[in-house]
Order: C-alpha cells, then structure tokens, then sequence
C-alpha cells in the first residue's frame, strides 16, 4: 500500500483515514468470511494485540524516523523473504476459512466451502479498490477485481477448491499435506514471478481459450469466461 502513488502523502494528510483503510485491508480476510459465515463483521478486530501490532507498523511505514523500515522492506532478499512468510500465511487462511465454512454449512456443502475459504485469501485484493477510490476522491472500478481479476484471487479459488475436495473426502489427500503442498507451490510461483519474472500459470490456459474462442467450435461462454477469468 505504501507503494502505491500517493500514498505517503495521503497519509500524513489524512492518518486517520489511512490507519482505517490500512486496518480493513489487512483484515479484510476476515471480515468477508465472517459476513459468509454469518458472524459479526468486528470478530477479526477483538483481539487488541493483533490491531495494537497493526497500528504500530502502520507507524513505522508511513511516519518511521528517517524512513527506516521502509527502506529495509526494499531490500530484495528481505522483500522475498517477507513474500513468502505472506503467501504461507495466506494458505493458511484459506484453510481456516474452509475448515469454518465446513462447521456452518453441514453435509458437504461445497460451492460455500470454497467461496469462504477463497475470501480469507482474496479479500484484500478485493477491497483494495474500494481504499484506492476512497483516498484517490474517485470512483473508477476499472481495475477492480470483478473486472481484472489478478493471480491472487485465481489462485486462492485453485487452492480453496483442494482444501474443500481434501477436507470433504473426493481426494485421497489429507488436509494437512495438502496445506503443506498448497503453501509450497504458492511461494515458490510468486517467486518465480517475483525474481524471474516468469508469468502466472494460469496465463497459458486464458491464452489458449483466447485463440478458442475466435474459431468457429468455440464461439460459446464457456472459453469466453476462462480467457477473462
């Protein structure tokens, strides 16, 4: 977020703001699931070490002396380090998501399984537009999520669908060697991406249909929706 051009300023203009934007962004996960789950959307805020934690770090990035924090986020080997903590973390999400949904929706329910445990890893992208327009006075969705969906929405949708198959019993693999699998590929492709620059996999499949779609046999929705997805 402190990237993001503008922001610094914005910050220091308006903090409060900033601090609350911040602060939803990094719980964004778990309020989406809650409004899922049907539980009150405060439930990822109660724990007052968790936001005192938040709201100093907050600190450090935007009023930090000298700048000191920043510049050592930066750092690239620091940068992927923090990457891959981050990603593992999000898997981990993902799963708690699932593994909630499953308790609120009895008897296998999977499309709910898979749309909550999708939302504990996605959520901050999906209302970082919503920040963005707030800060920025505008109303342009054109970069939104629902328009332009980015490698991690897609692949927190891949990685909820095996935790649900796993945790339902369709797959012969367990849930913890499938979070063990999911945290280790998921780190490992945004490295790449990161370091290599090297596309998202999901890029060959949306090329594909994008070719599939232009030819006579594959006028319907079907390949239409996968080269937008």
């Amino acid at each position: 977020m402190r990237s993001q051009p503008g922001a610094l300023e914005f910050a220091h203009e308006h903090p409060l703001a900033s601090l609350a934007g911040t602060l939803l962004i990094l719980n964004a996960g778990g309020v989406l699931s809650s409004l899922g789950l049907g539980s009150p959307l405060i439930g990822p805020f109660v724990n007052p070490a968790n936001t005192i934690t938040a709201v100093f770090f907050w600190w450090l990035i935007y009023f930090g002396p000298c700048d000191v924090f920043f510049k050592l986020y930066k750092v690239k080997p620091l940068q992927y380090m923090m990457m891959g903590a981050r990603e593992a973390r999000r898997c981990r999400k993902i799963l708690d998501g699932v593994s909630a949904a499953a308790k609120v929706y009895p008897g296998g329910q999977i499309i709910p399984m898979v749309l909550v445990g999708a939302l504990g890893g996605c959520s901050g992208k999906l209302l970082q537009t919503t920040e963005e327009s707030l800060r920025k006075g505008s109303s342009d969705l054109s970069k939104g999520e629902f328009i332009r969906i980015s490698f991690v929405t897609k692949a927190s949708l891949a990685i909820s669908t095996v935790y649900t198959l796993s945790l339902s019993g369709y797959i012969p693999l367990s849930v913890p060697v499938a979070l063990v699998m999911c945290s280790g590929a998921l780190v490992t492709i945004n490295l790449a991406m990161a370091v290599a620059g090297l596309p998202a996999p999901f890029h060959p499949i949306a090329k594909v249909c994008t070719v599939w779609k232009t030819t006579p046999q594959g006028g319907g929705s079907f390949p239409l929706l996968v080269s937008n997805f």
